[in-house]
């Protein structure tokens, strides 16, 4: 449609397999390190959606790493919903979905109600709106108790974590000045807004963090 944003780029720096596949060197350099953050945290059961779910190799590890959950993922283009579909086939991975088209960043959008919402790596790429969108569309997908995991780049305070951070947010806002790095306090705003808890805040390596939120049982 004339007038619409194009959808983010994600994993820009993804490679194809051969074999529909699509790998990117973040990925497969962050997935144990998310594994290793999120398992504890992560509901016992249920259905996860996965949100922007990219090459799929978030997706595999997750949801090996979670054999009582039912992972969901999701994307808006096709060519990541074929390389999900792939990982998925390939790695054998049987509590894994296979992969929905979603673009969360549209208002009063909900899937659900789901235990939790895993999101990676998009809220620098979105405008402030669509990053709400995003937030407040979780929330809504949320069971009550349900949980919401953040995991990306982040300034704080209105400060960058590192001077590499910086650099990335001037490339980003150079290519479209409505996008950039999202404060920590501006997440928890949208995130209480749209009635979500803090419950937890991990630093991960290169300066990432994963911020986790709560909907409240009642």
């Amino acid at each position: 449609m004339t007038g619409e944003r194009p959808h983010p780029t994600l994993h820009s720096n993804a490679a194809p397999t051969g074999d529909g596949r699509l790998s990117a060197p973040s990925a497969t350099r962050n997935a144990p390190a998310i594994v290793k953050a999120l398992v504890p945290l992560m509901p016992a059961e249920g259905v996860v959606l996965e949100i922007a779910s990219g090459t799929g190799e978030h997706a595999v590890a997750l949801a090996r790493a979670l054999p009582g959950c039912i992972w969901q993922p999701s994307d808006i283009a096709p060519e990541r919903l074929v390389s999900i579909d792939a990982w998925r086939a390939a790695e054998g991975v049987a509590n894994m979905r296979v992969a929905i088209a979603l673009d969360a960043t549209r208002p009063d959008w909900a899937f659900g109600p789901v235990a939790a919402v895993y999101l990676s790596n998009l809220l620098h790429l979105l405008p402030t709106g669509a990053g709400e969108n995003v937030v407040s569309g979780a929330a809504r997908s949320l069971r009550p108790g349900g949980r919401f995991f953040i995991y990306g780049p982040f300034r704080e305070g209105g400060r960058f974590r590192s001077e590499g951070d910086a650099r990335f947010h001037d490339s980003l806002t150079r290519s479209d000045p409505e996008i950039g790095y999202k404060d920590v306090e501006w997440v928890l705003a949208v995130a209480a807004a749209a009635g979500l808890k803090p419950l937890a805040r991990v630093e991960m390596p290169a300066n990432n963090l994963i911020l986790a939120f709560e909907r409240p049982a009642t």
